[in-house]
């Protein structure tokens, strides 16, 4: 039975990953706060046998990944307006990959949707659907499981700024640490748009490389 579980690169990158970081927080944030001595955490981590550890281990941190992910990607959503008004405005690269998806969409409903196209229903999601279908490629799929870890991060980089804050105070080493982590999260944040702008332009291409080995087999 176990092995039958499905493992993919959005439960590694976006459960797994994210749960592991959030553990290594909360371990950090509990010693730094002397709620609990480095001697004692490590002690307890020693009393668990090697195999229980390494079985129950991932399962953990990925149940707590599974958790973490709706919060995360309901800040992300809440953050995105003022993003785009901050800082993709003032990225040409974000600007020409606009460009280029919308020249890529608008192709695809023209010449191959039909009255689909023309009642502009999702092209993305139904492109999405044929290329998973098809099994066409799993490129899209590294750039959607990364997009998730870093848009985790940039959520645990922003709580730990406002922690920060609150811990330390305000004061020298208050400040300094909170803005550390501000623009930690904000390069977090960077990053995930990043690897969000390249999953639909990678989606349009595999569509449209197919369509044309289609019609080019097709053709006596």
């Amino acid at each position: 039975m176990i092995e039958k579980i499905r493992v993919s690169l959005w439960d590694i990158f976006t459960f797994f990953l994210s749960g592991l970081i959030i553990g290594v927080w909360g371990a950090a944030y509990f010693v730094l706060t002397n709620k609990i001595t480095l001697h004692t955490f490590v002690q307890m981590l020693s009393s668990v046998s090697t195999a229980v550890f390494l079985f129950f281990a991932p399962l953990v941190l990925t149940a707590i990944g599974m958790l973490y992910e709706p919060i995360a990607n309901y800040f992300d959503k809440l953050t995105n307006f003022v993003w785009s008004k901050l800082f993709t405005k003032i990225r040409k690269s974000s600007k020409e990959k606009v460009k280029q998806e919308d020249l890529l969409r608008e192709l695809i409903e023209n010449e191959y949707l039909g009255e689909i196209g023309q009642r502009k229903l999702d092209t993305y999601h139904l492109c999405k659907e044929y290329v998973e279908t098809k099994q066409l490629s799993t490129t899209f799929m590294v750039y959607l499981s990364r997009y998730g870890f870093y848009r985790n991060a940039f959520f645990i980089s922003f709580v730990s700024a406002v922690l920060s804050l609150c811990h330390i105070g305000i004061n020298f080493i208050g400040i300094v640490t909170t803005v550390l982590f501000l623009v930690l999260a904000i390069a977090m944040k960077c990053r995930a748009q990043d690897f969000f702008s390249y999953m639909a332009p990678t989606i349009y291409r595999c569509f449209l490389i197919d369509k044309a080995l289609t019609n080019k087999k097709s053709t006596p």
